[in-house]
């Protein structure tokens, strides 16, 4: 009889302590950092939209003794709407795999990390169809690698003849002309931000730093905004057979807005996040997704269901608040998408 080798000695399975998932680090998204979210009681509502140009008018005037003086008044748009559209997916847990399931699986732990993740997928490529793109906001910007005509500018990966700095400054008279509001945020796609972070202009600013090393926080200096964002999530395009991973957000674009610090009464914001605080949800948790993760019994089925569930609605609010700048970097340096 022959002697035993290592694989009969040992029988394959699991690692109590390791498992390997991926999945989007928190940091790469940024449809839950940008624009405020308004919490509302209904599902649906409206908001107030002022004139703009009646409050920019100059009407004061002397008023002589005994007289009314001037007066005068502003008025209001058409209002704005919303409808918080329910945003859910589940995932099922058959008794028979969690009682078949080794030590590394907590199946209802994995599977809420999923539904998790599902939604914010779901959510950040809503927020680039809604924000990153060309022909939502007031003004658009083409970057060009020859030399560039009205509302162009060089690609800024072209060491040689682009000044993204005094780009985004020149963009930021275009917003504060159209609303009297200086934009306050830069987001930019991580392609972008890594031709930005090696840019002689951007590198000339903080050549002596300490650290050496450009962080969004110093970038945000550099280009005077209080709030300088990545989009660098991946999602996977393609059905179950097909795989393929692609950026979740345009890879070329970046965009330049003011943005409320917070929901308030007469204040523009480039764009809020609408959500319904559904009260018998109950509380969504610390979570700034702010999903609602249930679990259910399936009863004779036999399992146990997770559902996540958000109900929200991603709305541009006023698009003079700012401006894209489309093609930012010459396209096809690289193959990825």
């Amino acid at each position: 009889m022959p002697e035993p080798t290592g694989s009969d000695l040992h029988i394959d399975t699991f690692l109590s302590n390791l498992s390997i998932a991926y999945m989007n680090e928190l940091k790469n998204y940024v449809a839950d950092k940008v624009f405020p979210v308004v919490t509302s009681k209904k599902q649906s509502d409206k908001y107030a939209i002022y004139n703009a140009y009646d409050w920019f008018r100059d009407e004061a005037k002397q008023r002589a003794p005994l007289t009314d003086g001037a007066g005068g008044s502003y008025g209001l748009e058409t209002p704005g709407t919303f409808f918080c559209n329910e945003y859910s997916i589940f995932k099922d847990i058959a008794d028979e795999d969690r009682d078949n399931a080794d030590d590394v699986f907590d199946l209802d732990e994995e599977s809420t990390d999923w539904v998790v993740e599902m939604l914010r997928i779901s959510r950040e490529r809503r927020w680039g169809t809604t924000y990153f793109g060309t022909g939502i906001w007031g003004t658009d910007l083409e970057g060009q690698s020859d030399a560039p005509g009205t509302d162009e500018f060089y690609v800024w990966d072209d060491a040689t003849n682009s000044t993204p700095i005094e780009d985004v400054e020149s963009a930021k008279r275009v917003v504060k002309v159209a609303t009297g509001l200086m934009p306050n945020t830069f987001v930019v796609a991580e392609r972008v931000f890594q031709s930005l972070k090696n840019h002689a202009d951007v590198l000339d600013r903080y050549k002596y730093t300490q650290t050496g090393i450009l962080t969004e926080g110093l970038i945000a200096k550099v280009f005077g905004v209080d709030n300088f964002y990545t989009a660098g999530a991946i999602y996977s395009p393609s059905p179950k057979g097909t795989d393929t991973m692609a950026y979740a957000l345009d890879q070329y674009g970046a965009l330049l807005v003011y943005v409320a610090p917070r929901p308030t009464k007469r204040r523009p914001s480039g764009g809020y996040t609408f959500r319904w605080d559904r009260p018998q949800f109950g509380d969504a948790g610390g979570d700034r997704l702010q999903s609602t993760i249930r679990k259910f019994d399936l009863g004779s089925k036999g399992g146990t269901r997770i559902r996540g569930s958000v109900y929200e609605d991603i709305k541009l609010v006023a698009n003079g608040c700012g401006v894209f700048f489309n093609n930012c970097i010459a396209a096809g340096r690289t193959t990825i998408t």
